[in-house]
């Protein structure tokens, strides 16, 4: 199948993905947001709050997911889809099937994973574990807290 024919499909269905994307977040805000009655007791009032977390955290991804789909499909109708923004390579279809927001080939991500982050941004895991088990050694201990009361 050529290039511009997987292009077309791809389109397709990211506007058909776009427009579930958009109707799912209306659905999961309107589940959000459900009026009280007024008549629950404590623990409804908390199993209502936590429902509407949910559905305003699945919302909130959903939203970032369209945002993506929606620079997909402007790339696309702009003609500047599917080229690798580092080495202005064609990024391959399965690659773009797979990650429809790809920007950069297989090649570029992966030197930019390897040499620390991506366009300017450093991800230092190791740093981040180490400050992570540093907090946890810092637990206060049982006798601690015995000599505070007393």
């Amino acid at each position: 199948m050529p290039r511009k024919d997987a292009l077309v499909r791809l389109h397709a269905r990211l506007v058909a993905q776009r427009n579930a994307l958009r109707e799912k977040i209306s659905d999961e805000m309107g589940l959000a947001f459900l009026d009280d009655d007024g008549i629950n007791d404590i623990g409804e009032t908390a199993s209502q709050v936590e429902r509407a977390e949910l559905h305003t955290q699945l919302a909130a991804l959903e939203s970032r997911e369209l945002e993506e789909i929606d620079f997909a499909i402007t790339m696309i109708r702009e003609g500047r889809y599917g080229t690798c923004q580092r080495c202005q390579k064609p990024i391959p279809v399965a690659r773009l099937q797979a990650l429809p927001s790809a920007t950069t080939c297989v090649e570029c991500q992966r030197r930019s994973e390897e040499s620390g982050g991506a366009e300017g941004v450093e991800e230092n895991w190791a740093g981040a574990m180490e400050y992570e088990r540093r907090g946890m050694d810092e637990e206060p201990e049982l006798l601690e807290f015995e000599e505070i009361e007393s």
